[in-house]
C-alpha cells in the first residue's frame, strides 16, 4: 500500500462558476441477480442491489459530492485506502477493485469480500478460508463495512445533510494525486468532511469515529484482488 500523503486543499470555486457538473443526475437503481456455482446455490445480491435510488438534498455542495459517490458503480478502478479507527487509534489498510462485468473485491487488512461473476464470498487471506456470503461482522471492530468506498458514505452524507446545524462549505483538494470535490458539513459534535474523486470513489472522510484517506488510485482493475489467498 502507498504511504498516504496529506490532501492538498485548494480554494472554493470562483464566484459564478458551477461547483460541479449539474447537467444531469445519475439515478442508480441497479438490480442484478447472478446464479452461483459450486457450493453456492440460488441467487445472491450484487454489492449495489440494495442501494436506494439517488436523491438530491437541495444543497449544491453536498449534492455535488453525492453525485460522484452515487456514480461509483459505473467506474472500473483500483483504489487503496488507509482507515484510522479513532477509538483505539487503530490503522487499517484497504483495497477496493471494481472490474468489468460488475465484479467487486474489497480487502480490509486480511479480510477479503468478493462479489464475482460466479461467487460471493468473505475470505480470510491468512488462512485461505472462505465462507459463501458477505459477512461484515469480520471487520466490525474497524467501524466500517465493505461498502465504505462510496455507498455507505453516500448514505451518511444524506443523513448529515438533514442533521446539519450550519451551512455546508464546498471546496477542492488533491488526494493521492487525484482532484476531488469536498464538503464540510457542520453537525452536532463537530464538522464532518466528505470528499470524492470524479470517478466516484471516496477520497476522504473525517468524522468522530473514523478517518478514511485515499492513498492511491488507478483506472486499471487489479485482478489479483479476486484471489482467495
Amino acid at each position: 500500500m502507498a504511504t498516504p500523503s496529506a490532501p492538498v486543499r485548494t480554494p472554493a470555486r470562483a464566484p459564478g462558476r458551477p461547483f460541479g457538473r449539474r447537467s444531469s443526475r445519475l439515478v442508480l437503481g441497479l438490480v442484478s441477480a447472478i446464479a452461483l456455482a459450486g457450493c453456492i446455490t440460488g441467487q445472491r445480491p450484487s454489492f449495489l442491489d440494495d442501494q436506494p435510488v439517488a436523491t438530491e438534498t437541495g444543497n449544491e455542495p453536498i449534492d455535488d459530492v453525492l453525485e460522484r459517490l452515487d456514480s461509483v458503480g459505473l467506474a472500473e478502478f483500483t483504489a487503496d485506502y488507509e482507515i484510522l479507527t479513532k477509538l483505539g487509534n487503530r490503522t487499517s489498510t484497504a483495497r477496493v477493485v471494481h472490474a468489468p462485468t460488475d465484479r467487486w473485491s474489497v480487502t480490509i487488512n486480511d479480510v477479503r469480500f468478493i462479489d464475482g461473476s460466479v461467487q460471493a464470498a468473505t475470505c480470510d487471506l491468512a488462512s485461505a478460508e472462505c465462507q459463501a456470503s458477505i459477512d461484515d461482522a469480520r471487520i466490525s471492530d474497524i467501524g466500517v463495512t465493505h461498502r465504505f468506498y462510496a455507498p455507505d458514505f453516500a448514505r451518511r452524507l444524506r443523513v448529515d445533510a438533514n442533521r446539519r446545524i450550519g451551512e455546508p462549505v464546498g471546496y477542492s483538494i488533491t488526494a493521492a494525486g487525484m482532484p476531488a470535490l469536498c464538503v464540510d458539513v457542520p453537525v452536532s459534535g463537530g464538522t464532518k468532511v466528505y470528499c470524492a474523486i470524479e470517478a466516484g470513489p471516496l477520497a476522504l472522510y473525517d468524522g468522530n469515529d473514523v478517518n478514511i484517506a485515499l492513498t492511491s488510485y488507478s483506472d486499471v482493475p487489479d485482478e489479483t484482488a479476486f484471489e482467495t489467498s
